[in-house]
């Protein structure tokens, strides 16, 4: 599986996307500290299992939090400290260290997941929190695209979950779920775009990989994605919005408490 996860992946020299994509995941990012910055009593601790770039690390040590990630060896390294790159339980992080873990696309790419939610309630502190989200696979833009759908990710989505399922796993070890939701402003639309090209022009996330700076499309090819993009982007985000209210967007988003002693 390391092959699956290159230099490409994390981004050269920590950039993934070209300027004004970064710059709208930046501000995305900030944003969603907003939502999780009311579950953190102050200085935190908080785990970011799965930080890619260490984006959400950076914004949540400028606020003054104490924030740790775990993520896989990468080949370019992780350019912040405090970031454990091995898996969940070899960290040997003590028990209720933590009062807030996040797990935003990441739980899909784990060989054990019902494993590492154990090991997330033995670290989390009694009434602290867990932030997780995953593709919805039994949503209106998985159904819809099947084979095509942008999230299917093939190899390193090991698992897809539906709802219900994903709440019977988390109870099962131990959780509350407090909040629950279909909707992720970062993921959807693209999602919802990315899956329509995918079935439009038969090919396998070109617009994602045009937008990464990948070399292998022609200028026409390049332009003929962004043209189509920029034609279908209001119409995916309308259809990405409407998917949610209905129950059936594109993400999983549940906030799980670890319940209090009695």
């Amino acid at each position: 599986m390391a092959a699956c996860y290159d230099e490409a992946y994390y981004g050269t020299d920590r950039k993934k996307f070209f300027s004004a994509a970064e710059a709208a995941v930046a501000f995305l990012t900030r944003r969603k500290w907003k939502r999780l910055e009311p579950l953190l009593a102050p200085g935190g601790p908080l785990l970011d299992i799965g930080c890619g770039r260490g984006t959400l690390l950076r914004v949540a040590r400028s606020h003054g939090v104490e924030a740790f990630g775990v993520e896989r060896p990468s080949p370019v390294g992780h350019a912040l400290p405090d970031v454990f790159e091995r898996p969940l339980r070899d960290c040997a992080f003590p028990d209720g260290h933590f009062q807030l873990v996040v797990l935003w696309h990441v739980l899909e790419h784990l060989p054990h997941p019902a494993e590492t939610l154990g090991e997330v309630h033995r670290i989390l502190r009694p009434g602290g929190w867990l932030s997780l989200a995953v593709p919805n696979f039994g949503g209106a833009q998985s159904r819809a695209s099947g084979a095509r759908w942008f999230h299917r990710d093939l190899p390193r989505h090991l698992w897809h979950f539906r709802g219900p399922a994903l709440e019977r796993l988390l109870q099962g070890k131990g959780f509350r779920v407090a909040r629950r939701g279909t909707f992720s402003l970062e993921y959807d639309g693209f999602g919802t775009l990315q899956s329509w090209m995918n079935r439009a022009f038969r090919d396998d996330n070109g617009l994602y990989a045009v937008l990464q700076g990948e070399s292998g499309f022609s200028v026409p090819t390049r332009l003929a994605r962004l043209t189509a993009a920029a034609a279908l982007a209001l119409p995916a985000l309308g259809s990405a919005l409407w998917d949610a209210a209905r129950g059936q967007g594109g993400t999983l988003t549940l906030t799980a408490q670890k319940p209090s002693a009695g």
